[in-house]
């Protein structure tokens, strides 16, 4: 490479030479000889055509190019020295191969920067979407949160009462100083309660105390996580039956120790004897159901024994009577335990057992006595 630049510029230096004394034929002093020359030629660098004042000659077969139009391209700068009779040619400022490389070295350090501060601005961009992002969870409204309770407690009929057939609505008023449920339950298509007095005060408070549980866990780190709650449980058919709640404590519109504590006894029995069929009769396929009615006065329990499944009876006259007093005494007795000291201590108690399938096998109590409805 070298060899051919120093050619190239040995070239170039006699075609400005030439260039500089003659134009389309040369003339000399006595010493020199003339020289044909053809105009015409073009020169073509990186796929660009290079003019100028002086045209590019073929003598003798060989291209002659003005040196100052090369070098004016390849970054060069040249002059003419006349005293000591020869051209120089250096290096444009910045142009020689350590200039570049420390060009390429300054462009690459730059580029470097930029991408650490595109990296750094991406990075900034991440945490700030995140910081909108959690203040527009942050920002919710009533409405997000009535919403919520709407679709958690779809089902509270079956989930908290046992009674698919309850309908609930909820709606939420308030501000971030105060929230206020108010809850309906409508009993139109209930299976076990005719209104909202029926139903157990238990229940009632577990249901109520999940749904503050619910809001408390939706307001968390929200403007309304410091807000009071209260709220009101009413029967859609009687709004005179409620239930409030003041953000401590439950008031019912009614006796809680009344009509409430008949589902309470009932609820208990169904629980006691739920596996009455392999504790009471050794037949674990025998199904017990059990219901309760009354008032302070009187008290009636009605169980039905369900045998479709059971592996030793075909019906209630199958099994030992003595058995089914037994039970029916341990009935008697849970009855008594549950109301000792409650408005219900001094009821009568009575009852009656039933086949399910077919219902004219029975037994009665009359509160002393057993009547079997077949010959025992």
């Amino acid at each position: 490479m070298t060899y051919f630049k120093k050619k190239l510029l040995l070239v170039l230096t006699a075609a400005l030479f030439i260039t500089t004394f003659a134009l389309t034929s040369v003339y000399a002093s006595s010493n020199m000889k003339t020289v044909q020359a053809y105009q015409g030629v073009r020169i073509f660098y990186n796929d660009e055509e290079l003019t100028g004042d002086n045209q590019p000659y073929i003598i003798n077969d060989s291209t002659y190019v003005p040196i100052r139009m090369i070098m004016d391209s390849f970054g060069k700068s040249i002059y003419w020295d006349s005293v000591n009779y020869r051209v120089v040619i250096t290096d444009e400022a910045g142009t020689t191969e350590a200039n570049l490389k420390a060009q390429l070295a300054q462009r690459d350090a730059q580029i470097t920067t930029l991408q650490n501060k595109n990296a750094e601005l991406q990075s900034t961009i991440t945490s700030l979407n995140k910081k909108i992002s959690d203040l527009d969870e942050d920002d919710i409204s009533t409405s997000d949160i009535k919403e919520t309770l709407i679709d958690y407690f779809e089902d509270a009929g079956d989930d908290y009462f046992d009674d698919d057939g309850i309908d609930v609505t909820i709606s939420l008023s308030g501000d971030e100083d105060d929230l206020a449920y108010t809850i309906k339950l409508d009993f139109s298509d209930a299976d076990d309660y005719a209104n909202l007095t029926k139903v157990s005060t238990t229940k009632i408070k577990t249901f109520l105390n999940a749904v503050k549980s619910r809001i408390n866990n939706k307001i968390d780190d929200t403007n309304y996580e410091d807000a009071d709650i209260t709220g009101k449980l009413i029967d859609k058919d009687n709004s005179s039956y409620y239930v409030k709640y003041n953000g401590s404590s439950y008031s019912f519109s009614w006796d809680e120790d009344d009509d409430t504590s008949i589902n309470d006894i009932k609820e208990t029995l169904i629980d006691y004897f739920e596996d009455a069929g392999d504790d009471y009769f050794d037949d674990d396929g025998i199904d017990v159901t059990i219901s309760l009615s009354g008032d302070e006065d009187d008290l009636a329990y009605t169980i039905k024994l369900d045998f479709s499944d059971a592996d030793d009876y075909a019906n209630l006259t199958k099994v030992s009577t003595t058995k089914i007093k037994t039970f029916l005494n341990a009935v008697k007795s849970k009855i008594n335990t549950e109301i000792d000291d409650t408005s219900y201590e001094d009821a009568d108690i009575t009852g009656k057992l039933i086949d399910n399938d077919n219902s004219s096998y029975y037994v009665k109590y009359d509160g002393s006595s057993y009547t079997f409805s077949w010959s025992s």
